[in-house]
């Protein structure tokens, strides 16, 4: 029975996917494009520009010995204006990774961790295709093919249609369950249109658990705040600590950032540390047995003030809804799994554009 009702909607379910397809190819084939690159974004950036992202040194510098607030100000005398809001730790072999704005311009400093001396600085988003802003290019193109936050809204809605369109796809592909292992097959002789139809079809059947993942952390990703009420349908999903901290008056004599790590941290490693200087925090992050990923999740709030411990909270947090949440960039970028999830990353790329220029192809073929 519910293959016979399947079989009656099979027209209008090629219909939609024939027209969702050309519609969102160019969409897709870009997203997929830049996600291949992104997908090993440290690595590329660090072979590009390794004087800005490596020193000569085969360990790791444990944070207590990085003279993290001589650095904030050499990189303020460095860059006039500059004001970091987010300073990455580095791994063995890295640099101190400053993030903030000057003059308006959102910019990213590097310096030595073991003198705090400046290597360097670039432009966030800016549009140039040099060693320096190559990466970042490809990263604006995947977040908002750089037309900003109105073109993240509507990639978030393209990758909803995305995900729905995984479950038709399913349908069409797999038109009586019986016969299930032909949509993974490649049938047909070289250069017939059967042949052509199962390279559209079987690679993507191959890959779908890979895709669906991906279109589904795209929409949360790109609906932040939409995914998470809708989720609260569900069960609880709590935020940052820093959401409930009260905006405060600049602190007379605010403690060092050093001061604050260690506090936060003593000698658990650290992954970055925020600074908010509207609510008069620091914001560190370690990495604990409960992270997803390689990025640090447990955060520990100091205020700048007295040193007070304003909160701490792990991104995996209390609820279901909060681990889902913590998972859904660590399996987007494939940082959950290491270079094997970005390699998987990377493949699901492969073939979102692979199925997006088959499927082109058969519909021009078709209207001939």
């Amino acid at each position: 029975m519910p293959e016979a009702r399947a079989q009656r909607w099979r027209p209008a379910l090629r219909v939609w996917h024939r027209w969702f397809g050309l519609g969102a190819t160019v969409w897709l084939v870009l997203l997929s494009l830049s996600g291949c690159v992104i997908a090993y974004y440290d690595e590329l950036d660090t072979w590009l520009n390794p004087d800005l992202r490596r020193i000569e040194t085969i360990h790791a510098i444990p944070a207590r010995d990085i003279p993290l607030a001589h650095a904030l100000e050499q990189a303020r005398l460095a860059l006039p204006g500059f004001e970091p809001r987010q300073v990455h730790l580095p791994e063995a072999g890295g640099t101190l990774w400053m993030l903030g704005r000057a003059d308006g311009v959102s910019m990213q400093l590097f310096a030595d961790p073991r003198d705090g001396r400046v290597l360097g600085w670039r432009e966030s988003g800016k549009l140039a295709l040099d060693r320096r802003h190559v990466m970042e290019v490809f990263y604006g193109l995947h977040v908002d093919l750089l037309l900003g936050e109105w073109m993240t809204t509507l990639l978030g809605f393209v990758s909803l249609l995305w995900l729905i369109d995984h479950v038709l796809a399913v349908v069409l592909a797999v038109p009586r369950l019986a016969r299930w292992r032909e949509a993974f097959l490649l049938g047909g002789v070289p250069g017939s249109g059967r042949r052509r139809f199962d390279w559209h079809r079987a690679p993507a059947m191959w890959a779908l658990p890979l895709t669906l993942v991906l279109a589904l952390t795209g929409v949360t990703l790109a609906w932040p705040d939409a995914s998470r009420d809708a989720v609260r349908w569900l069960g609880p999903v709590s935020e940052r600590l820093d959401d409930d901290l009260p905006d405060r008056a600049p602190a007379s004599s605010p403690i060092s950032v050093d001061h604050a790590i260690t506090l936060a941290a003593g000698d658990a490693p650290v992954h970055s540390v925020r600074l908010l200087p509207h609510k008069q925090a620091f914001a560190v992050r370690t990495y604990d047995d409960r992270d997803v990923d390689d990025q640090g999740r447990l955060w520990t709030y100091v205020s700048m003030e007295d040193g007070r411990l304003l909160g701490q909270r792990h991104d995996v947090g209390d609820s279901a809804g909060d681990t889902f949440f913590a998972w859904q960039y660590a399996l987007h970028s494939g940082k959950a799994f290491g270079i094997a999830g970005q390699t998987l990353v990377f493949l699901g790329g492969v073939v979102t554009i692979a199925s997006c220029t088959t499927g082109f192809v058969l519909w021009r073929r078709r209207r001939r």
